[in-house]
């Protein structure tokens, strides 16, 4: 009876009762919506401000990815050696600085530079926020967390952008830009002081050198057959989705749906994101790789339904349509928590940021090379088929997941 009683309780009550996860969870409400405040004021000032185009809006998508891909595991080298409450409280203030120096940006270059150096700061802070709920968090809770977080998260992005446009409406883009960074200095100033110890490992840890430091990281996948799996998957996973997720807007107009029909579309798939999180933290989650596959499953086969519904010719109702689209959000989530999960649960607290680091790395290199893949698919085949490619690959590797699994088990 006692021992049961040592145990933690599950869900997000037994978290939220935790002074260090529940600051945690409380200081991400203003990081990440700062993350997505002022990408609307972005593309106004860049498209409508001073009339750049396509060519522009590329280089600002590479300057938003490209820093988790060449900064982020020499930052997550620097996260797993330092303090980590230093380094939230660092990042946070990082990045508003990057961000109020966007107010007097003179042009698209700079506020590309501008960009791309927040997202360096960025490759710190997230992987340090993963290594802190690492630390802060029974293992018993780390799902709940990792729903929680990812719920946040999720709204922000739903919101951020939303808020940002209403800003638009009454503000200059540089005044939505002070107002971002007044919310980083607020998620800084929550942080400050939090006391976050590392785990102490047993035996004395080895110097491997600066270099053998950073591989640090990558070589955990290669010790570990399940973190490895659950990169893989993650990696095909997001590419899959990224073959078809920017031509959302073209199948709408496919089906006849009008520019209303889309925004209502993007809230929706938005909206099945925040469920599926909330959902997947409040499970147990005994065997997260297989939540994943099983996800996988089912959003590789709502996926194909719409691809086929599109390129017959079939009259979708326009509720099925955000019925698909909400699952299909959802399942992106119930992606997410459990790849989290797993990863803090079988990394060492020395090299978590590093671990995490080198995924988001793999996950940022799909997202610059699947969408122009897609966009070559659907200009050829038309936009279903880029809808029934990405389905197709993530119907496959559900089942690919599944009878792996099912052959390892003991």
């Amino acid at each position: 009876m006692e021992a049961a009683r040592s145990q933690p309780r599950n869900g997000y009550r037994a978290l939220l009762a935790r002074p260090v996860p529940r600051r945690l969870a409380l200081a991400s409400v203003p990081a990440d919506f700062a993350d997505w405040l002022d990408y609307a004021a972005v593309v106004a000032l860049l498209v409508y401000s001073w009339g750049e185009g396509p060519f522009v809006l590329a280089f600002f998508a590479v300057a938003l990815a490209l820093p988790y891909i060449l900064v982020g595991p020499f930052a997550a080298l620097l996260v797993d050696c330092s303090p980590l409450g230093r380094v939230l409280f660092l990042s946070n203030l990082g990045r508003g600085l990057a961000t109020f120096a966007l107010v007097f940006a003179p042009n698209p270059a700079v506020v590309l530079l501008l960009v791309f150096a927040r997202g360096c700061v960025d490759s710190a802070f997230t992987p340090a926020r993963q290594s802190a709920i690492q630390a802060s968090t029974p293992d018993a809770l780390l799902p709940t967390a990792n729903g929680l977080h990812q719920a946040i998260n999720q709204t922000s992005k739903i919101a951020g952008p939303a808020v940002g446009g209403f800003l638009l409406a009454v503000m200059p883009a540089q005044g939505v830009f002070g107002v971002n960074a007044v919310l980083s200095l607020i998620a800084a100033l929550m942080v400050l002081g939090l006391d976050l110890p590392r785990a102490e490992l047993p035996g004395e840890k080895k110097p491997e050198g600066f270099f053998g430091e950073m591989l640090a990281g990558v070589r955990e996948f290669g010790r570990s057959r399940l973190l490895l799996l659950a990169l893989i998957y993650t990696g095909v996973a997001f590419f899959a989705i990224f073959l078809f997720d920017a031509l959302l807007a073209l199948l709408t107009a496919e089906f006849g749906f009008d520019a209303t029909a889309f925004g209502l579309s993007i809230a929706v798939s938005g909206a099945g994101g925040l469920v599926g999180a909330l959902i997947a933290g409040a499970m147990a989650l005994r065997q997260p790789l297989g939540v994943m596959a099983a996800t996988s499953l089912l959003s590789g086969a709502f996926t194909i339904g719409l691809a086929v519904a599109a390129m017959t010719g079939y009259p979708l109702a326009f509720a099925a349509f955000l019925v698909a689209l909400g699952v299909m959000g959802g399942s992106t989530a119930f992606m997410m928590v459990p790849y989290r999960t797993i990863i803090q649960r079988h990394t060492p607290p020395d090299r978590i940021a590093r671990v995490y680091a080198a995924g988001e790395a793999v996950t940022m290199i799909v997202m610059l090379s699947a969408p122009f893949l897609g966009s070559l698919v659907a200009t050829a085949y038309g936009t279903g088929a880029a809808f029934l490619a990405g389905g197709g690959l993530l119907a496959a590797l559900g089942a690919i997941t599944l009878v792996v699994l099912l052959i390892r088990r003991p």
